[in-house]
């Protein structure tokens, strides 16, 4: 059951609480239904070729003709790389985590996500509220940020002491205002401006990031992983499998409820083509 609920949840919620027979009833049921429903769409696939090919033969410049095998053709090369692409490079179709790395700021603990590619240092009002440093934004800088979004600048902090494994690492700082209703926070992003400001590396190998103290002298923190981080920072901490689970059938069941739909209707225009 539980191999079931996973690849056919639909199927699963129909054959529980039922007798063994009724079960085996149901399951006969939906196994027929099923090979109707592939059978008829073999078919469709099957004459369409046909016609296709049949028009191309007769008249080479069909543009439909051609669109059509020119899209088969697409689909096939597309379907070739992905292949490839499962079989060598499987980890392409999971998640990327963000990198972050634990720090504190007035011995209030953050996770600093670290972004090479954002230009300026950035925290949120919630967080400069929390680690005591609202009195020291200079409203002199305030403004709109643009990037893939837009958001209020509420001004600059001059000296924040960010405290990275027992070092202090002086940063300016943005001040942004809360986010839209709707839009993600982010609590504190340590971006290119402090990291070119410390000379740091962004060591993927090894899964750390580096601070220069001083020449020849580095300092590393290692960067967090999913059971470090919640949910909204792309981790697994708080993660409710159940509830995941659950949503996951209910999707599945739409989808599957939408599929038979569609093949009921297929199957009625199929038949009626053949009385006619």
């Amino acid at each position: 059951m539980k191999e079931l609920n996973y690849h056919s949840p639909r199927l699963a919620e129909k054959l529980k609480g039922q007798s063994l027979e009724d079960a085996v009833r149901i399951w006969r049921d939906e196994m027929v239904k099923g090979g109707i429903q592939q059978a008829t769409q073999a078919s469709q696939k099957f004459h369409r070729e046909k016609d296709m090919a049949d028009r191309l033969s007769k008249d080479p410049n069909d543009s439909g003709a051609t669109e059509y095998f020119n899209k088969q053709e697409r689909q096939r090369k597309v379907d070739e790389q992905y292949q490839q692409m499962k079989e060598e490079y499987p980890e392409a179709l999971g998640r990327v985590l963000m990198l972050y790395v634990d720090a504190k700021i007035n011995g209030y603990p953050i996770q600093a996500f670290c972004d090479s590619g954002a230009q300026s240092t950035i925290m949120s009002k919630r967080i400069a509220e929390q680690c005591g440093l609202s009195d020291y934004i200079d409203t002199r800088f305030e403004g709109t940020a643009v990037g893939v979004g837009t958001g209020k600048i509420l001004g600059r902090i001059h000296m924040v002491q960010l405290e990275i494994g027992g070092y202090h690492f002086p940063c300016s700082v943005t001040v942004m205002d809360d986010p839209q209703k709707g839009a993600n926070e982010m609590p504190f992003l340590f971006g290119l401006d402090m990291m070119k400001r410390h000379t740091c590396q962004i060591d993927l190998e090894r899964g750390v990031l580096k601070f220069r103290l001083s020449p020849g002298e580095y300092m590393e923190t290692p960067f967090l992983h999913e059971k470090d981080l919640d949910e909204t920072k792309g981790g697994t901490q708080g993660f409710n499998a159940e509830k995941a689970n659950q949503e996951l059938m209910e999707l599945e069941l739409k989808r599957e409820a939408k599929d038979d739909m569609e093949g009921d209707k297929d199957m009625d225009a199929s038949s009626g083509s053949r009385v006619q």
